[in-house]
This record gives C-alpha cells, structure tokens and sequence, in this order.
C-alpha cells in the first residue's frame, strides 16, 4: 500500500507538473498573439489616419481660394513619406513623424469662400483656428459631425451669416467659442448652457438678438454690440410686451377669420338675393294687378340690400388685412434697426459740420436736412440729418442696407451712418455737381448748360446702374422713385443714383428678414421712371409734364414731331437723329402696360448702340463688349464697376 500511495504521488506530481508547462505554453503564445494583433491594428490604424487627414488637407486647399498663396506654396501634398504634412503651414500633429492633424491654425491668410467641409476628414482634429479671413455663408447645420473632437474653435473677423446652428451644443468636448466680428443673425442657442466644459464664448459685433442662454458662472461670455440681446447679465427682456403684441396679433387674427367667413357668407346670400329677384320680377311681370315698374323698383331694392352689404364686409375686411399688414411691417422693420450698429461717431459729425450749423446746410427734402461737412483730413462729406427718427424707419433702413452693402460706380455709396436713441444721421461723399434737376431746370440767374454729350453719358449711366440693381445684385433692387431730383452728378458729371428709402426686392433674401413685406414681381416701375427721365434729359420736361401739353401718343408714333419740343441747347448740334432713337428708347419706356416694356438691360443695351454710333472711341467700349442681348451686352458686364 505504500508503494502504491508513493507511486501516485509521483504520477499526480508529474501530470501536475506537465499541465503547469503546458498553461504557461498557452499563456505565453496568447500574450505574443495579441502583441502582434495590437501591432496590426495599431498600423492599420495609422495609416488608415494618414489617408483620410491627407485627404482632408487635400479638400480644404480644393475648396478655399487663396489669393496670398499661402497654401499653395505650403502644402505640396504629392509626398508620401509619413508625417510630411506636419510641415504645412497651420498644421499641427499629435507626432512629427504621423500623418494625424491635431490643430489646423489658418488665421489670418486672407482666405475666401465658405467652411470648409472636408475638415470632416481630419477625424482627430481637436483644434479650429480660422479666425481673420474673409469666409462668408453659413456655419453648417450639422458641424457637430463635422468636429466631432474639438476643444477650441475660433470662426472670428470673417464674413459668416445665417444663424448660430443649434448643433454646436452637441460639439460636448468644447472649451472655447470664438464667433465674434461676422454677420450672424438669429437667437444663441439655449443648449449652449450645457456645455460643461465651456470656459470662454464670444458673440462679440454681430446682429443677434433674444433672451441670452443661462451661462455658468465661470463661462468668460462676451455679447458686445449686439442691441437686440437681452437676459442674463444684459438688459431685462420685455416680455409683459411681447404678450401683449402676441394678443394683439391673436385677436386681429379671429377678426380677420371672421371676416373672410363673413365675406364668402355675403357672396352666396348676395348670389341668392339676385337668383331669387330675377325670380321675383319674373312672378310678379304674371300678377296684372301689380304694375311692371313697381316689380322692378321692389327687385332692385332687395337686390341693392344685398349689394351694399358685400361692398361693405370687403371694404372692411381690406382696411383690417392693411392694418395688420403695416402693424408686421413697422414691427419688423423697428426689429431690423435695433440691430444695426453706428459705423460712425457722432461726435465726429458734429466737428465736421460744425455743429450742424446753418452756413453748412446744401439742401432739404422730405427726410431731412443735408449739409456739406469737411473731416479733419480735409475729406468732404454730405451728412443727411433726419427729421423724425419713428416717421423715416423704414427709409433710414433701406439707405443703410442698399447704399452700405453693395458698391457700384453709379450708386451713391454709404460712408457711415449714426443711430442712437432719436438721432439718425447718415454720412455719402460729397458731389460737387449736386443733383442733375438744377443743371435741367436752372434759375434764371444761373448760366449752366448740359452738352449733348453729358446728357447722353449720363442717360447710359442711369441705365446702367438699374440693369446692375435689376439684374446683377441678388436682391434684384428696384428703386422706385427715380427722378432727376434722386440723380447726383460728382466732378466729372458721372451719374450716382441716390435715395433707396423706397426700394423694393424682386429677390428678398429670407434670412435678412425681408420677407415679403419689401417684395415686387419686376421693375417696370423703374423703367417707366427712367423713360420719364429721358424725356426729361432731351425736352426739360417729365413724360407727365409733356402729356399734359401734348398728345404724347401722336409724338411716340413720330418722334420727329418732338422737335420742337427738344431742349434748345441740344438743336443745332447735327445730333438730331440720335435724339430721334433715344425718343424711341424712351417711348417704349412709358408704355402704359408693365408687360408692353422693356427691361432695364434691354434699355442698357440699345442705348449703348446709340452710344457707339456717336463715338466708338469711348471708354465704356471696354465694358460694353460680349455676346447680343437684344443688342450686345450681357448681364455679367454689367458688375464690374
């Protein structure tokens, strides 16, 4: 027995002990696989890194125009050695020598077009500097996809519109925000308070407005120069008056419901009331005891009832839906200039006019005083100082976004302009010649003469400055008021078209909040009024002015019979045949029927024609050069001023 008890023992020793070598065996073969199954993915993770950054780089270069050559002097991405994209210029890796971008830092290279949205591609990327360029549109709706990891984006000192994406709340790993100095519009976002690792944000010189998110204390915010925010550390918001216009609005909605019942009900009874006298008056023609006079009189009684009572429901119905219409249009119009931010020091105004002293004053007209200030370089201004900051709100707003966005040689640009409690001040170059009325209607005592060929640079500039609002602008602005009281004339009698308080959009751009409430179908308003001006330009007399001497259809179907009508500086010239034309241009101007007249570039291009016939040597032959449109000159033409 204990032979046999040392006998197992020494075979359960030996199974014990060839069982631990075989488990250290299979303990050690696991760790080595797994060493090389780490390795593989680890590799294949890099390069899988190395083609999509490289392929994130290769798109943003594709994408943005680079006019200092920044990054095409940079980034030569035909290489393929690891990490040499870590060189580029604003590339920083998370290692010199793996192709994984860490920061891209673009600021300040004067790049220009919109985000950049192959950035997607850089997946590690945990830094966004962009700030200092000249990138326009919209940041993305969906930028949270896009910037899955980043702690820091600066979009600051660019051109970006549109409103703030919500999904920024969703970029959780954030710990700076920099929107500042762009155009957005809109509210912040509510969920940005979420962020809780946020620590600086800035909406600094933007067109924001709302109730302010309900930031932690230790969140560094900066909401300068944005009038419409309120909450929060700025002013209280106003919202025992924004239920009250709510109600308001509410109520006049019923109402108007009401009406349009009511309207549709008077129809059907007024269409009842006349099927039911044409039967009355038929009944009654039957009855010999009831005269035939007496049948009508009592039908068209009844039947005037109802008649009266249609009239009236539409008349009111009309006056409440204008009500309601002009109420939208002040509210969202006193919306707008709360967000606009003076450009210009009052104060300065006030020094270069002296005080807007009376010596300094060069005009008046319905808006308010203008006077001529001198800055203290020596520049000379024209400063319009309005009369009544709530009567011109809408006109004050026109001028600012019109003549201060969009630049054009024969628009009167928009220096700068002031807006402070009931001051509105807005601040044009000086034109020497003033307006092109005094030089077609001087006083007796002024000895001032417009040759044939002023007249006809500036009829051709007019023109061309409507077909560039009309066609080329993206708003498509029409003007609405042109006359020869709107046109300046500078030193070289170059037409400037003034006066946009009363434009309209054919084109209105939802996102300014224009709406509807400045939208026209087309700007055969303007062509009719620059026909009146090219009467005006060869007769000294309006289109309207003419027709109340002359039978202005019987001159249109023989414009030689205008001549005794023509301004006598422009007779003798040997010019007559080319007035004959333009009288032609200018009757088509003012036919009676929107659809009978041309558009703005038509006009522009065959008075171009009457101009080269004159003169083929002229400096607009550069500019009047392309492919016929009803003449010769397309629309892109038309921009380059």
């Amino acid at each position: 027995m204990h032979i046999t008890g040392h006998m197992i023992f020494l075979v359960t020793t030996s199974l014990f002990l060839y069982l631990h070598g075989m488990a250290v065996q299979i303990k050690r073969n696991i760790l080595l696989h797994t060493f090389f199954l780490c390795s593989l993915l680890s590799i294949l993770k890099i390069s899988h890194g190395t083609e999509t950054d490289i392929l994130c780089l290769k798109s943003i270069k594709n994408s943005l125009e680079d006019p200092n050559n920044y990054l095409t002097s940079s980034w030569n991405l035909n290489n393929n050695t690891e990490g040499f994209i870590c060189d580029f210029d604003g590339v920083e890796c998370w290692h010199p020598d793996e192709n994984r971008v860490l920061n891209l830092k673009l600021s300040n290279m004067g790049l220009k077009g919109q985000f950049p949205r192959g950035i997607v591609n850089c997946t590690s990327l945990t830094g966004l500097d962009l700030s200092v360029n000249d990138l326009s549109g919209p940041i993305p709706s969906d930028i949270s996809e896009i910037l899955r990891f980043v702690t820091t984006i600066d979009l600051s000192a660019n051109r970006f519109t549109g409103e703030i994406p919500t999904a920024l709340a969703n970029c959780t790993y954030l710990n700076t925000l920099k929107l500042d100095d762009n155009m957005l519009t809109g509210e912040i976002p509510k969920e940005f308070a979420s962020l809780i690792r946020l620590k600086t944000i800035d909406f600094a010189d933007n067109q924001l407005y709302g109730e302010v998110p309900n930031f932690d204390s230790v969140v560094k915010v900066n909401y300068a120069n944005n009038r419409g925010l309120c909450g929060g550390s700025l002013r209280p918001c106003s919202s025992t008056r924004d239920k009250q216009d709510d109600f308001h609005q509410s109520f006049k909605g019923g109402l108007i419901i009401g009406y349009v019942f009511s309207f549709i009900f008077s129809v059907m009874v007024t269409c009842m009331f006349y099927s039911k006298c044409a039967h009355w008056v038929h009944q009654l023609k039957k009855r010999k005891n009831i005269p035939l006079n007496k049948a009508k009189e009592l039908g068209k009684y009844v039947c005037s009832i109802a008649s009266r009572r249609t009239r009236m429901v539409v008349n009111q119905m009309h006056e409440l839906l204008n009500s309601q219409m002009v109420h939208n249009e002040r509210k969202e119009i006193s919306v707008l200039l709360e967000r606009l931010i003076s450009t210009i020091w009052l104060e300065e105004l006030r020094d270069a006019t002296d005080c807007f002293a009376m010596d300094n004053a060069i005009g008046v007209g319905k808006m308010g005083m203008m006077y001529q200030a001198t800055l203290s370089n020596g520049q000379l201004l024209a400063v319009k100082r309005l009369f009544d900051s709530e009567l011109f709100k809408r006109q004050f707003l026109l001028e600012t976004m019109i003549m201060g966005r969009y630049i054009h040689n024969n628009i009167v640009p928009l220096l700068g302009f002031f807006i402070e409690g009931k001051e509105r001040l807005l601040a044009y170059p000086y034109m020497s010649n003033g307006r092109l009325s005094k030089w077609l209607h001087p006083l007796e005592s002024e000895v001032i003469r417009l040759k044939w060929h002023d007249r006809i640079n500036i009829a051709l500039g007019i023109a061309r400055g409507l077909s560039w609002l009309h066609h080329t602008c993206d708003l498509g602005i029409v003007h609405f008021n042109i006359c020869s009281e709107c046109v300046l004339l500078d030193e070289n009698f170059e037409p400037k078209i003034s006066n946009f308080g009363e434009a309209k959009f054919m084109n209105p751009n939802i996102e300014d909040h224009l709406g509807t409430m400045f939208k026209v179908n087309d700007g055969k308003k303007d062509v009719y009024d620059f026909g009146s001006v090219l009467f005006e330009l060869m007769t000294g007399k309006t289109y309207n002015e003419l027709s109340r001497s002359y039978d202005t259809s019987d001159l249109c179907a023989n414009p030689l019979s205008f001549y005794n009508v023509i301004d006598k500086s422009v007779t003798g010239e040997g010019l007559e045949n080319e007035v004959c034309t333009l009288l032609k241009i200018a009757c088509e101007c003012v036919k009676p029927l929107p659809d009978q007249r041309p558009t703005m570039l038509e006009v522009y291009n065959n008075m171009s024609n009457v101009r080269k016939g004159q003169n083929d040597s002229v400096n607009d032959s550069d500019t009047l050069r392309g492919v016929e449109y009803a003449s010769s000159i397309t629309i892109d033409e038309i921009v380059e001023f």
